[in-house]
């Protein structure tokens, strides 16, 4: 197991009405998620028209792959990473379409998962989706508390990631209700572990920390904000590193390769 307490967590949905026309990123409660396109092209779209998932207020703005979503693009995949915080999805709403723009249910929606590029969990949806406007707009709600039977909503991950299947080749993105957590730490058999192979401790820290590597590299401190404020040349080995110059809170350690969540008290 890789993460242990989870101090502060705090839910908020994201609906796009601020975000900017075909921008590829996307930042709420003070936190940056990159979009990500394999196939097709997704990013931010904005409407003249009430095309997006709002439930009761009105909603101009969401992701999709407008332009990209003919019959040649198949099994496309939007996904949303953060750089410097983790996370945990609660929800949120889809509209899908064939290549010629109709609703249909003749498709497939995977749901990943991934921390640090490892998968935490996937699941397949192949039944339920809206196909016709309704009183969801045509969209499609995606309940990670229920999905398929399973509650992926209190998995941290840094990476979501949905995949097209079937004949689905438009998406539109919107209503994206996640989790910020603000103080994951390592537990302590994770602390453990990391003295004898790889890791940073101890954790939580007044300053001082031990980054124990099994290779050469730069392990770069982010704040909560996504802000650099801090880069460390390591050996392989241990290497002893301070962080008592940077104020209380919680910091993110990466590196080419790992990922850490550091609480500076």
């Amino acid at each position: 197991m890789f993460l242990g307490t989870i101090l502060n967590a705090q839910t908020s949905t994201e609906d796009f009405e601020t975000e900017s026309f075909g921008s590829t990123n996307f930042t709420n409660n003070g936190v940056t998620f990159n979009i990500l396109s394999t196939v097709s092209t997704y990013d931010i779209f904005s409407s003249a028209n009430l095309y997006g998932w709002g439930g009761t207020t009105a909603d101009f703005s969401f992701i999709d792959n407008t332009g990209t979503a003919t019959s040649a693009y198949t099994n496309s995949s939007l996904s949303i990473k953060t750089t410097s915080n983790l996370f945990k999805v609660n929800r949120f709403w889809v509209y899908l379409t064939n290549a010629n723009g109709a609703l249909v249910n003749t498709g497939t929606l995977t749901i990943t998962g991934r921390l640090s590029g490892v998968t935490k969990f996937a699941q397949t949806k192949t039944t339920g989706f809206a196909t016709s406007l309704g009183a969801t707009n045509g969209f499609t709600l995606i309940d990670l508390t229920n999905l398929n039977g399973q509650n992926y909503s209190n998995i941290v991950i840094d990476q979501l990631t949905v995949t097209l299947g079937g004949d689905f080749r438009y998406m539109a993105f919107d209503a994206f209700t996640w989790v910020k957590d603000t103080g994951i730490v390592l537990s302590a058999n994770d602390v453990k572990a990391s003295k004898k192979e790889t890791g940073i401790y101890p954790n939580p820290t007044s300053g001082p920390i031990t980054i124990k590597t099994a290779n050469s590299g730069k392990y770069e401190v982010y704040s909560q904000s996504g802000q650099l404020v801090k880069t460390i040349e390591a050996q392989k080995g241990a290497n002893e590193a301070d962080l008592s110059s940077l104020p209380k809170g919680v910091y993110t350690v990466k590196s080419s390769s790992e990922v850490y969540k550091i609480i500076k008290k």
